[in-house]
């Protein structure tokens, strides 16, 4: 079981660059945060929005098919991870969204899945590393 951050998610819905590897991802059994919904909706709509790559008429299609989507995992409550969250996230000098997959994944002790190469980087070189897929 691994626990996917919403980036994984978003690569499906918008089909990216990342997006073979990610649907075999979401095919094992997984976790994720309630942040997921909110996270990858935004990315759906800065594809149609900002960057114009998807026509606005697939917005309610695509977030229909995220919700099936994430329902496959198992959904985790953002604020019962908020306070080691926060924690984690001073420390490393990274977003507290970030810092929840981290602390959900440090807590049920599974690897960590996401596509933010930034984040791998930058927390694989730390104690941390061990928990990325």
């Amino acid at each position: 079981m691994l626990v996917l951050d919403s980036s994984i998610y978003a690569s499906i819905i918008v089909k990216d660059e990342f997006y073979e590897a990610c649907k075999e991802l979401v095919r094992q059994r997984s976790a994720t945060l309630d942040l997921s919904f909110a996270e990858s909706a935004n990315v759906i709509w800065k594809q149609i929005y900002q960057l114009k790559r998807i026509p606005s008429e697939e917005a309610d299609m695509r977030a229909e098919m995220l919700v099936k989507l994430i329902k496959y995992s198992k959904i985790y409550i953002s604020s019962d991870f908020l306070p080691d969250a926060t924690a984690i996230a001073v420390k490393y000098g990274i977003t507290v969204y970030d810092s929840l997959f981290i602390t959900l994944a440090k807590t049920l002790d599974l690897k960590f899945a996401t596509t933010d190469e930034k984040l791998r980087k930058m927390l694989g070189k730390r104690e941390l590393k061990k928990i990325f897929f």
